[in-house]
């Protein structure tokens, strides 16, 4: 028996109302969550690429910082560990200066100083490596080291040099021999020290070999240096050779013109302050300085001689520039260097252009004995450099008048401005020239 199934009933959907108050969300709460939002899109992620060339060219530009900046710290750090200062560091970069410091290993209290002062000379640095701040450089001691490098002396010599002496203990170098073993010198003045000064100058070895590397005097100039290196040949005799009056020499002297005037200005003003004095002896040829040097080689021997005369054709007398003075009046007959007269013209002399030659105490640079009579003109304003200088007129000369061998180790034309002997001993304004000064020997007749 078959079951007949009704129908089902079609449920109906029953409408729900919902009572809406105004101000609420009209949205229908839905049991136990929260709307729910539509997922939103994503949107598709641009990706860029850099090109080849960019990175290239970033990669170059670390590179080369690199490049600059590591060599740089490296570079700073080296100069520290020889002693420079951040400050110091700064201003060496600002020269230039750091690879010559560092290949060198140029340090020095003094050297550091002067970068920061702004005094530094770098064509100079291992001199200021060699010196300490008390005893300093300045543009005459760049001249003396140009001197010794034209001399031949090697830039470690003169740095030991500068090292040990002060600059008048180095400036009878440029008369002297050239000396391999500097260190031989060096130890000779210092051993001296006690009794050496500006003035007075002992050395116990000889540094010289009179007549040894001869030149030719410049004889153009009255200035010309004529010692036991420098001659003038047999033939020559000044020119407008002056018969002096006898009331300022002895009968038949003669000088060059300028001399001559000089000579007559100097006694006039020595009478004004009754000091008396004349030429006793002046002009000399070569004939007549070789009679005078055989009778000294008779009397006392060829060293004793070169002592106290110049051999013929290196005598100063052969110039016309020089006069051997004796006193009259009340000093007459007494050694000239025990005289009033002598008193006066060994501090007056520069005024009227004469030099004292051959000083005493100065016998180991000038090679003569000291001559207290012997006077040579160089016009006043020489002399007075010469005077004030305190140096002999060879290490003068030698120093401030000489030609260069070697435009190589002549010095900027800076330094030889400011390194002028008008600028240290006659007190003018920077420019190029200079000029030292000397004292006496022995006997009348020598040089």
């Amino acid at each position: 028996m078959s079951v007949k199934r009704t129908p089902e009933r079609k449920k109906k959907k029953r409408r729900r109302y919902r009572l809406v108050i105004p101000g609420q969300n009209s949205t229908p709460a839905r049991k136990n969550s929260a709307v729910r939002k539509a997922p939103a899109r994503k949107k598709k992620r641009v990706h860029r690429h850099l090109r080849k060339e960019i990175w290239f060219v970033l990669a170059g530009i670390a590179a080369v910082l690199l490049l600059i900046y590591v060599p740089r710290i490296r570079q700073s750090n080296a100069l520290k560990k020889l002693g420079y200062s951040k400050e110091a560091i700064a201003e060496i970069r600002k020269d230039k200066l750091a690879d010559t410091l560092l290949e060198n290993h140029y340090y020095s209290d003094y050297l550091q100083s002067s970068i920061l002062d702004g005094t530094l000379n770098t064509d100079y640095l291992d001199l200021y490596t060699a010196v300490s701040s008390d005893r300093g450089l300045d543009a005459r001691d760049f001249l003396i080291a140009g001197r010794l490098k034209d001399k031949g002396y090697e830039a470690d010599q003169i740095q030991n040099l500068f090292k040990n002496l002060e600059w008048w203990e180095i400036t009878p170098l440029l008369v002297f021999d050239y000396q391999p073993i500097e260190t031989n010198y060096i130890d000779d003045v210092i051993s001296h020290r006690d009794s050496s000064s500006r003035t007075n100058f002992v050395l116990s070895g000889t540094y010289y070999t009179p007549y040894g590397n001869t030149k030719a005097a410049d004889s153009s100039s009255i200035t010309m240096l004529v010692n036991k290196t420098y001659y003038l040949d047999q033939s020559y005799s000044p020119a407008g050779l002056t018969e002096l009056s006898s009331y300022y020499a002895a009968s038949g002297q003669q000088l060059g013109a300028e001399a001559a005037a000089a000579m007559q200005a100097w006694g006039d003003a020595g009478r004004g302050v009754n000091v008396y004095f004349y030429a006793s002896s002046a002009y000399r040829s070569y004939e007549s300085q070789e009679t005078v040097y055989n009778n000294y080689v008779l009397a006392y021997g060829q060293d004793g001689a070169d002592a106290r005369s110049a051999r013929p054709g290196f005598s100063e007398h052969q110039t016309g520039l020089t006069v051997d003075l004796a006193a009259t009046g009340d000093d007459e007959g007494l050694e000239f260097k025990d005289t009033a007269a002598y008193q006066w013209t060994s501090t007056n002399s520069q005024d009227y252009g004469w030099i004292l030659r051959y000083p005493e105490g100065k016998e180991s640079i000038t090679g003569y004995e000291f001559e207290s009579w012997h006077y040579r003109y160089v016009g006043v304003e020489i002399a007075q450099a010469v005077y004030n200088s305190q140096l002999t007129y060879d290490e003068f000369w030698m120093l401030y008048l000489a030609p260069w061998e070697s435009e190589d180790s002549k010095p900027s034309d800076a330094v030889l401005n400011a390194a002028s002997y008008k600028v240290y001993y006659l007190g003018q304004s920077a420019e190029p020239e200079a000029s030292a000064s000397p004292e006496p020997s022995a006997s009348p007749a020598a040089g």
